[in-house]
């Protein structure tokens, strides 16, 4: 069975959702926690929105095309140019606190941010989201003398959040009401707008996460401003055409020769060796990326709007798991 893609008009658009659990029993992640948030939530769904799961894998389900697991977070479509995975859409930001052992009482907190027509599906990551409460989290430890289990949650809400102006809405909070809210998503028109400028611009990235770009078959241990432009057009054009429209406004090749004349002032990135586990490969993974902070000066009128939005869609590998999550800080020469 193909898949057809359907082209959606919708413009391109994100949401962010908090999510706040209170802890129970002790939850144990490893070092890269969005990798555990992320399957977490995939298995979550997949009790409440699968209905074959007799079956291994989504791969040549008769239902792929209206199923909410693969529409969310595990992306099949037989007739992609990509092959039959596609790009998520969505990203998870784990907690930056540095900490992998939550105690009984301790708040965990994070986010998902969900893109374009994917806020549609709201009610089934709600749903996958109390699935945590039965399911448990993380790593299993002794919860009891002779019992052993992941931590144990108690969802106590989630708030929408558009991810750049920080504004917010009540979406759900404990004691079982769901409340309807207004939308305020974050759309490529606001981008474009915070986005506009005319003269030579100071950046300053602080990259939080791993950021893992791979230029030329190479992985980059230290930051490349082209190498940064060419992964971001990449993933957003990727996003924008098989969820919503329009595409960037200008080409990929303006924006490439645009990135050329940005020089670079000061690097201040390290690189940051994280290992993580694919329980759905079976191995051990290379999660690892720079980090840190890193400046340059240039001409970006074409650029900054998409550098905007790559606070938003993250970028590089694992960027759905959290990976290549950056805060810019932009203003003029003279400023």
């Amino acid at each position: 069975m193909v898949a057809e893609m359907v082209v959606n008009t919708r413009e391109f658009s994100a949401l962010s959702y908090d999510f706040s659990y209170e802890v129970l029993s002790p939850v144990v992640l490893n070092e890269h926690k969005g990798s555990a948030l992320r399957g977490a939530l995939f298995h979550g769904l997949r009790k409440v929105g699968c209905r074959r799961q007799d079956l291994q894998e989504c791969r040549g389900c008769p239902i792929l095309t209206i199923c909410p697991v693969t529409s969310l977070l595990a992306t099949v479509d037989e007739g992609s140019e990509r092959g039959l995975d596609v790009p998520r859409p969505f990203v998870v930001a784990a907690p930056l606190d540095g900490q992998n052992i939550y105690h009984p009482g301790d708040c965990l907190r994070f986010s998902l941010t969900l893109f374009a027509q994917s806020n549609d599906l709201l009610p089934y990551l709600l749903a996958a989201a109390e699935g945590l409460e039965r399911e448990g989290l993380g790593a299993k430890s002794e919860i009891a003398p002779g019992r052993w289990g992941r931590g144990r949650l108690k969802l106590l809400g989630v708030d929408a959040r558009n991810p750049l102006s920080g504004q917010k809405e009540e979406v759900f909070r404990r004691g079982g009401f769901y409340q309807d809210f207004s939308d305020i998503s974050l759309t490529h028109s606001e981008v474009r707008k915070l986005g506009e400028t005319n003269e030579i611009m100071q950046l300053a990235f602080n990259f939080l996460t791993p950021t893992r770009l791979v230029d030329g078959g190479e992985v980059l241990t230290r930051p490349n401003f082209v190498s940064l432009i060419r992964r971001l057009v990449e993933r957003y054009q990727s996003l924008a055409t098989r969820y919503s429209s329009p595409y960037l406004d200008n080409n990929r090749d303006e924006l490439l020769e645009e990135a050329r004349q940005v020089m670079m002032l000061e690097d201040r990135t390290y690189w940051e060796q994280v290992r993580g586990y694919s329980h759905r490969q079976q191995k051990d993974l290379s999660l690892g990326g720079f980090m840190g902070e890193i400046s340059f000066l240039g001409r970006v009128d074409r650029l900054l709007p998409l550098l905007l939005w790559g606070q938003v869609i993250h970028v590089g590998k694992n960027a759905t798991k959290g990976g290549g999550r950056y805060i810019l800080r932009f203003k003029p020469l003279a400023g």
